[in-house]
Formats: C-alpha cells, structure tokens, sequence
C-alpha cells in the first residue's frame, strides 16, 4: 500500500479546512497497517485496540472527512461494505466472492483502459470503476 507524505497529510487538512484532529490521525495510522482494503468496521476494531474509547461512529466521520479531502479512495460494491484504500493513484482491484477481501492487482496500467476509452468516446472520462472478481487463494484453499 502506498504510504502518505506526512507533509501531504498536513497540506491537504490545511487547504480543505479541517482540522487533523487526533482522532483522523488514529484512522489513517491504522489504514497505513492493512495490506488490503479494509471496511470501516475492521478499521474501528484496529484503532479501538489502541484506544478504547473510539466509537464506530467517529471512525465512520473520519473516514467520510479524509475520501473527502483526497487522502483516501473508497471502494464500493453493492454487495459489500465499502472498503478503504490509502492508495488514491488510478489502479486495479480484485475482490473476492466468498469472503469479501479487496487487493491491489499489482502490474496491470489502467492508462491504457482511460486511453482507449478516450479514444473510442466522445466522453471526457474523469473516472472508471472496472469490477474484477474470483476467489482469492484463502477461500480455495478452503474449498
């Protein structure tokens, strides 16, 4: 996962105006420790081990306030939490079927599908969403 510059994190709370509360720093601190994409409950559980106190419901504005302010991408599937992601650069993900897990899909250029799609439209593309999905090594391993 692609790790924030501590003077983007700061830059970015400065031109949105909020404030880099303690809290929003415990969020991205734990969104920085998962591999994958996590869903906000599975980021509660993580910060809750550090402090206690933590409700799902600040969890839940905290990660509203940094996919607002650009620090993070949300990923979201109708049948499925939505699941966080540090990594806010154009990329692929995978998601499996049986138990949910989000990952990166390393090596695969999603310029060449904006390009493509630019070149064959008339649109001006300013996002895609490509659903990829399978079962992740885990769940067959299961099977």
């Amino acid at each position: 996962m692609i790790g924030v510059a501590e003077r983007d994190v700061r830059e970015k709370f400065r031109r949105s105006g909020y404030t880099l509360t303690s809290q929003r720093r415990a969020v991205l601190d734990a969104l920085k420790e998962f591999k994958g994409h996590p869903s906000a409950e599975e980021v509660y559980l993580a910060v809750k081990k550090k402090n206690p106190k933590v409700a799902l419901g600040t969890v839940y504005q905290a990660l509203s306030v940094l996919e607002e302010i650009g620090l993070i991408g949300a990923k979201r599937w109708s049948e499925s939490p939505v699941r966080y992601d540090l990594n806010t650069e154009p990329h692929h993900d995978i998601r499996c079927t049986e138990c949910g897990t989000v990952e990166e899909i390393p090596g695969v250029d999603p310029g060449d599908l904006f390009e493509t799609v630019r070149e064959n439209t008339p649109y001006e593309v300013t996002q895609t969403t490509l659903v990829i999905e399978g079962v992740c090594p885990s769940c067959r391993a299961r099977n």
